[in-house]
């Protein structure tokens, strides 16, 4: 019986994926475990993973096209079976169930006004039909992408006009943004006619190279992250709680450690102290240790820890579970491997999931203070500062110290000023006396 492979939920925000790579072709054995395609999803690329055994037999959709949760993406002959004659039977079966009984957006059917719009950069057939008219399902309904379809939506524009680049000519995103991309280059200044009449006035001379003002739409993470900031601050009232803690002794207990673990090349960072010193403090406070739900407070029974990643296109964090019963070679390890993972686009869907409490460290840039937005459902994140040197008051005298400052945010529907005052109260006993934390 042929296998089919649809869309799966690689993230627990995710809607729809965009297929960046395949990684098999026609007629590959395929082995269960093994990497189908790279899938860019809301937060990250994942891996699309084989789970049973087969030759690919026909793959529905291409290298950048948008593709719905549910969707068939590709279909696999069983042993035994004849991979050509399974791809002759299912062939064009790829419309996922839950996206056939969604309408189709009409030609026509963008923003008022939209269809008397000119059509920049398209051609034409003989008929005077626009290259997209191809892409036009029974009835004269347009084949296209969820996503195009939202986008057009937004920017008002008609998907007849839209060349369809997508299998069978389906309009997929990439199609729409380089429509608006032609539109906007193509588009006529207002008062161009008057303006070439009038005589010109004196221009400044330009110094330097010019740089053209560029639209660049968002990508997928974007997209996330600025829904779900919006979402955090509308909903979750925020309280934000500041401490500086003295560093000294974490500082000279990391020298004498990374000197006894120079020999295995591991080298550990003042955030990993904080990663272990936050661990163990959540679990003296298991209310920050918490989900927020509108009819009660999940306390977790594991501590594990979200830790921001700065990428290119945006933020993600991936998750160090049971933080709390790792050492500190251990943190470190497991930091370095989440970080690498989200840098070069292998976290799996486990890495992404299960997060009871966040930290973000923007140390290394040499922040000094800030106050981080919630990873909801989660009811606290702490913001960590740089570590540095700073004139502090010790037994009535003016001293150096190293002092780094944290701030906690908190859910306040969930955690109140005292209880977060608690917590910071133990973190900071824990990092200024970092023996406690064996206690």
């Amino acid at each position: 019986m042929p296998i089919e492979v649809t869309m799966a939920k690689l993230s627990p925000t995710m809607e729809s994926g965009q297929l960046v790579k395949w990684n098999v072709k026609v007629g590959d054995a395929v082995k269960e475990g093994d990497v189908l395609a790279e899938i860019q999803t809301d937060k990250a690329v994942m891996p699309m993973e084989a789970f049973d055994e087969g030759t690919v037999a026909l793959l529905d959709v291409q290298e950048g096209d948008d593709v719905a949760l549910g969707q068939r993406v590709l279909v696999m002959a069983s042993k035994g079976e004849d991979p050509a004659q399974v791809a002759e039977k299912l062939k064009g079966g790829s419309a996922s169930k839950a996206e056939s009984k969604k309408e189709a957006v009409p030609a026509g059917a963008g923003a008022q006004g939209a269809s008397s719009a000119p059509d920049y950069g398209h051609s034409t057939d003989a008929n005077g039909q626009h290259a997209g008219a191809e892409a036009r399902e029974p009835g004269g309904r347009v084949r296209s992408s969820p996503l195009a379809r939202k986008i057009a939506a937004s920017e008002g524009i008609d998907l007849g006009q839209v060349e369809g680049s997508g299998p069978n000519g389906r309009i997929v995103r990439r199609d729409v943004e380089e429509f608006l991309q032609h539109r906007g280059a193509a588009a006529p200044s207002k008062g161009k006619e008057a303006a070439a009449a009038a005589p010109a006035p004196a221009m400044p001379v330009a110094r330097g190279p010019i740089r053209e003002t560029q639209r660049v739409p968002h990508s997928r993470m974007r997209k996330t992250i600025a829904a779900r900031m919006l979402q955090a601050k509308q909903a979750a009232p925020e309280i934000h709680v500041t401490s500086d803690i003295r560093m000294d002794r974490i500082v000279a207990l990391r020298e004498q450690l990374n000197a006894q673990l120079s020999k295995q090349k591991i080298k550990l960072s003042v955030g990993d102290f904080v990663t272990k010193a936050v661990a163990m403090a959540l679990r003296k406070h298991p209310d920050l240790n918490a989900s927020y739900e509108e009819d009660a407070m999940v306390l977790h029974g594991d501590v594990n820890i979200g830790i921001a990643v700065a990428l290119d296109g945006g933020l993600i964090v991936p998750v160090l579970p049971h933080a709390d019963q790792l050492g500190l070679v251990e943190i470190r390890q497991g930091t370095l491997a989440l970080a690498e993972a989200a840098r070069t686009n292998t976290l799996n869907p486990k890495q992404m999931m299960g997060g009871t409490f966040t930290i973000s460290n923007l140390g290394m840039y040499g922040v000094k203070q800030f106050d981080a937005i919630l990873n909801m459902p989660e009811v606290g994140i702490l913001a960590v500062g740089t570590t540095e040197a700073r004139p502090v008051v010790e037994n009535g005298e003016l001293v150096v110290g190293q002092v780094m400052t944290v701030t906690l945010t908190a859910d306040h529907r969930a955690v109140d000023g005292a209880t977060a005052a608690e917590f910071m109260r133990t973190l900071k006993a824990f990092l200024e006396e970092p023996a406690a934390m064996l206690l």
